[in-house]
């Protein structure tokens, strides 16, 4: 027995039984395959990563080939060509380009036109992989027509070799070519001579689009976009703007201000006429928030002459101005006692389309709802003195919303019983649940009564009391829990009550402070006697702009309210040396207030100052505010907000019946395989040749 005992030992001692073997190879087994795999994908990363390193070196090297070529040509007819004739959007060029000198300069003829003495042509070569093919002819043909320099286009575009490539040269040229890169590749131009197709299945806003460059001087110019034709998807040519620019402040004009039926803003500003059709303002909030002003000027031309000359729609636009007319364009700068809102009174009115205005505030300046999350609860209470705190903004929680000049308060019974409110009297809050002396007011219901019931489950208005409210300041609304009899069975009252979960006083039953809300529900007030509304600060970009004349668009809505307005301008964009002007009253002339004294600063601000009196009913309202400038002549841009939709067709732009001059356009994408799937890399830029004078 000791001898196989010590045996066993000695066996242990030496080495390993055949279980523990099986599972050491099992673990490592696991271990040597979780580090395998760990290393698998991380080379796997690593060679997408190298991919996408490989991608990226080939958009920026391709992109800043196109865009030196481009930078070193020129745009116009018998110069520039795209394929295929006639899209929208393209997939290869030619162009022409001029050689620098040593001294950097591009040789010219005695006339002094610059001399294009090659033609490049950019495309891609489909295959497997596609190849993005830079093809060069030197020295160009100068006697070459449009129709030579497209057929040669096409040539290279749709040939399989370099001596396909070779045989497209024109007379004196020689052809050759390079390839850029080798990889799957979408590549799109778009032409400097734009059309837009405005065809779409559902109504909708299309991206903010610049049509191009143009030179203009001071005054007033002719735009003009025409229809031409329609997708063959569209079951119409209608023509939806929302608004463009075109100045050289870049200044936006909502379109459908320019109906002739419109009532603003003054003359002589905003002009339009149609050949061939009609216009409409349209509210395409329906479709969308989007819109600017949430409608657009809507252009119908007559079926039978689309696309011939009268199917067009002219617009007058001034250099240079600046309207305000949504006032977000830049936002308010500041506002006390008015806000920028939307007025639909005025969708009664032609051209039945809402308005985005400044309005005076009114409303529910305070609401027991908004003080506390808790659920309203029922509290019967037996005869006794309420005093609810309504807390300004200097404490917490701050709920009065705004000021006012006259106030009326609602009370809610609760679901029990009735509600017995008697001798209600409203003040500044003093100490505990007192109003400080000299600042209370009765307040009565039914046109004076001091009593009223509010029956179960029901809410009741006060009377409007002149009061200035100041949503700064808390106050205090002390009434009676009792009816005028006061008997049975009538000694017990019902309100609506929301606990206050912070613990805030919010009432005082009997003396006794509560963090409560008894019954009283609302506040509501009235617009006060002043508001103020700042604009932002426009940049006419002009170093020392003339100013001539403010105008603004005013609805006072009775005889008690006005509008007046104040306006000043600063060579630094923070106004920090400019004087409002005039400085000790208002400009009350809205339709031509001469302007011309202020200092002409580039940047310009205006501010409005509301009043209203009487019963506060009857408020003013400023619809829009127009400032008028003289531009200098430059270059200037077509920026416009287009719609698109089902029955919308395809259109052209002109100023003064001058085409825009635009950059050339490019989007391209290469992919390539990697471990993961496809990779992918994308690039855009928009190119201005030399003669668009950028």
């Amino acid at each position: 027995m000791g001898k196989c005992g010590n045996v066993s030992k000695n066996r242990r001692r030496g080495g390993f039984t055949l279980t523990e073997l099986l599972m050491v190879s099992v673990i490592s087994t696991i271990v040597i395959g979780g580090v395998s795999a760990a290393l698998v994908q991380s080379l796997r990363a690593w060679r997408a990563a190298g991919v996408r390193a490989e991608l990226h070196m080939d958009l920026e090297r391709s992109m800043e080939r196109m865009r030196h070529d481009l930078r070193l040509s020129s745009v116009g007819i018998g110069l520039m060509a795209f394929y295929p004739e006639d899209a929208a959007a393209y997939t290869a060029i030619s162009f022409p380009l001029a050689t620098p000198d040593a001294d950097g300069l591009l040789p010219r003829d005695g006339a002094g036109n610059i001399i294009w003495d090659t033609t490049i042509i950019y495309h891609v070569r489909p295959g497997s992989p596609d190849e993005l093919i830079r093809s060069r002819f030197h020295p160009r043909n100068p006697d070459a027509s449009p129709s030579d320099i497209y057929d040669q286009l096409v040539k290279v575009v749709h040939s399989g070799n370099i001596q396909a490539i070779q045989d497209a040269a024109m007379p004196g040229e020689r052809g050759s070519s390079e390839i850029i890169f080798r990889n799957l590749v979408n590549l799109v131009f778009r032409p400097p001579e734009m059309r837009f197709d405005g065809y779409a299945p559902e109504y909708e806003r299309a991206r903010t689009i610049n049509w191009g460059s143009i030179v203009l001087g001071k005054g007033v110019h002719e735009l003009t976009f025409t229809v031409e034709r329609k997708n063959a998807a569209s079951n119409g040519y209608k023509l939806g703007l929302d608004r463009f620019a075109l100045s050289y402040s870049g200044s936006p004009r909502e379109a459908e201000w320019f109906l002739p039926e419109h009532s603003r803003p003054s003359a002589p500003y905003y002009r339009a006429r149609t050949s061939g059709g009609s216009m409409i303002a349209e509210d395409m909030s329906s479709h969308g928030a989007s819109w600017s002003g949430l409608s657009q000027l809507t252009y119908t031309p007559n079926f039978e002459v689309a696309g011939e000359a009268g199917s067009k729609i002219s617009f007058e636009v001034h250099n240079d101005i600046w309207n305000d007319t949504t006032f977000d364009n830049p936002p308010g700068e500041d506002a006390w006692n008015c806000k920028r809102t939307v007025d639909r009174s005025f969708a009664t009115q032609s051209p039945f389309i809402p308005d985005i205005v400044i309005a005076m505030e009114e409303g529910l300046s305070w609401e027991a709802e908004n003080v506390t999350d808790v659920a309203p609860e029922s509290m019967t209470v037996s005869h006794g003195t309420t005093a609810n705190v309504l807390h300004g903004g200097t404490s917490e929680p701050a709920s009065i919303l705004m000021n006012g000049s006259y106030a009326r308060f609602s009370f809610s019974a609760g679901s029990n019983h009735n509600l017995h409110v008697r001798n209600l009297v409203f003040g500044e809050k003093g100490s505990g649940g007192t109003i400080v002396p000299g600042t209370e007011q009765s307040v009565g219901f039914y046109g004076g009564f001091s009593y009223a019931l509010v029956h179960s489950g029901m809410s009741l208005w006060t009377d409007w009391i002149r009061y200035e409210i100041d949503q700064d300041t808390s106050y205090v609304m002390q009434w009676d829990r009792r009816n005028i009899l006061n008997q049975p069975p009538t000694d017990q009252t019902d309100a609506r009550v929301w606990n206050v979960a912070d613990g805030s006083i919010q009432s005082y039953l009997d003396g006794i402070p509560t963090s409560q809300i008894v019954a009283l529900t609302a506040m509501e007030v009235r617009a006060p006697s002043n508001a103020m509304y700042r604009s932002g600060v426009f940049d006419t970009r002009v170093a020392s702009p003339s100013y001539t004349r403010l105008s603004w668009t005013q609805v006072e809505h009775g005889a008690n309210g006005s509008i007046g307005m104040q306006v000043r301008s600063s060579d630094y964009p923070d106004m920090r040396d400019a004087d409002w002007y005039p400085s000790g009253f208002h400009l009350t002339n809205n339709g031509n207030s001469n302007i011309s004294a202020i200092n002409g600063g580039r940047f310009v601000q205006y501010q409005a100052h509301f009043s209203v009196a009487g019963t506060h009913t009857q408020l003013p309202v400023l619809r829009d505010v127009t400032l008028a400038w003289e531009a200098p002549t430059g270059i200037v841009d077509l920026v416009v907000d287009l719609a698109r939709g089902p029955d919308y067709g395809i259109i052209t732009a002109d100023v003064n019946g001058q085409s825009f001059i635009r950059g050339v356009e490019i989007d391209l994408e290469i992919f390539r395989e990697g471990p993961f799937g496809f990779e992918n890399m994308a690039g855009s830029t928009e190119v201005r040749p030399l003669n668009t004078g950028r």
